[in-house]
């Protein structure tokens, strides 16, 4: 599978779980999980927490700026990094945000 969106390195992204399948997630609205890498349709994130694959997950997306956003995307693939992580897949069904700032810096 090759991709032809334009991916940036995320240092600085971060993501904050709100709603898991329409299921506010308290506990873990409190913890922030680092982005790997950021495109325009979705992004990879580190995880310690197991999410399902098609789990509808709502985040709130923090830029480096410091500027948030919320998101709704659905988790699309599962890499497992070791026994505690794995990287997720994170792909974008509403909201829209701009990686302008991390293509350019």
């Amino acid at each position: 599978m090759s991709r032809n969106q334009e991916r940036a390195c995320a240092d600085g992204y971060c993501i904050q779980v709100l709603i898991v399948n329409g299921e506010v997630q308290n506990h873990l609205s409190q913890k922030s999980f680092y982005i790997e890498n950021i495109g325009k349709g979705g992004f990879r994130f580190l995880s310690d927490v197991i999410f399902e694959l098609e789990d509808r997950v709502q985040v709130l997306l923090r830029f480096p700026d410091g500027t948030a956003k919320e998101v709704l995307g659905r988790i699309c693939y599962a890499d497992r990094m070791n026994a505690n992580e794995t990287a997720y897949g994170f792909s974008v069904i509403e909201g829209f945000y701009s990686i302008d700032a991390a293509a350019t810096g």
